[in-house]
């Protein structure tokens, strides 16, 4: 029976307690990758370039989860009053790893921020609050977050033909959650676009010369029916394969 491979996930930072901060991520990352065979790898953020590199010996695909907002200065642009910036740290930890496993060929995957992550890496712009963009059929991408039993907005979207995504969720529309304020504005360098919502905001990103390398603006951790699974299936055959 072939090894499981490690996937290394990135963390959210909390400073609420500047005396005592914390680390935090919704256990569905982890549990998405081992319901798909692979095992889940906590990664402490850190500015040590040997340790970062010595992460990358070990784990066979990287994943970045959900956050707050990158600062836009590293997009040419003055912050928002509705940005919330990411810390600073997991900021230069979390490009400092896309931009090791990019020269690796690593298989990455990229939720929500991380796909904006991934985005920016590449000198690519963001959308910094999404009510702002001129839309002609204006789309739900944040639902309301008092809703204590749902914090999703709900909506469908049209998956490119023959792109890697189609290939992994044999659809050409979906139905996806969605809590985000930000969106991807101008590509980053040898991203494509692979599926967007109603409204034309781009919704998955992807580098054809690479091994693995997608970007989803969905919580498709949190969604168990098909074809959501199916992300973390591949994600995790990829890396396995490595």
């Amino acid at each position: 029976m072939p090894s499981r491979p490690i996937i290394g996930i990135s963390l959210d930072n909390q400073a609420a307690d500047q005396s005592r901060p914390v680390y935090e991520l919704p256990m569905a990352y982890p549990l998405a990758i081992e319901k798909a065979g692979g095992i889940p790898m906590l990664l402490h953020h850190t500015r040590d370039s040997a340790l970062q590199d010595a992460y990358m010996q070990v784990i066979d695909g990287l994943l970045i989860p959900g956050g707050d907002d990158l600062d836009p200065s590293l997009y040419g642009q003055p912050p928002h009053p509705k940005t919330r910036r990411l810390d600073s740290l997991r900021q230069f930890f979390d490009l400092s790893m896309l931009a090791s496993a990019q020269s690796r060929n690593m298989p990455v995957l990229g939720i929500c921020f991380g796909c904006q992550a991934m985005n920016v890496q590449r000198g690519g712009t963001l959308h910094q609050y999404i009510p702002d963009v001129p839309r002609d059929l204006p789309v739900a991408h944040a639902g309301n977050p008092a809703n204590t039993t749902d914090k999703n907005a709900w909506h469908s979207i049209s998956i490119t033909p023959q792109s890697q995504l189609r290939a992994i969720l044999k659809c050409d529309q979906a139905t996806v959650n969605s809590r985000h304020r930000q969106a991807i504005d101008r590509l980053g360098v040898g991203l494509t676009a692979c599926a967007a919502s109603a409204d034309g905001l781009v919704e998955a990103i992807d580098d054809k010369s690479l091994k693995f390398w997608l970007g989803v603006q969905w919580h498709a951790e949190g969604l168990d029916d098909p074809p959501h699974p199916e992300l973390f299936k591949a994600f995790v055959a990829a890396a396995a394969a490595r």
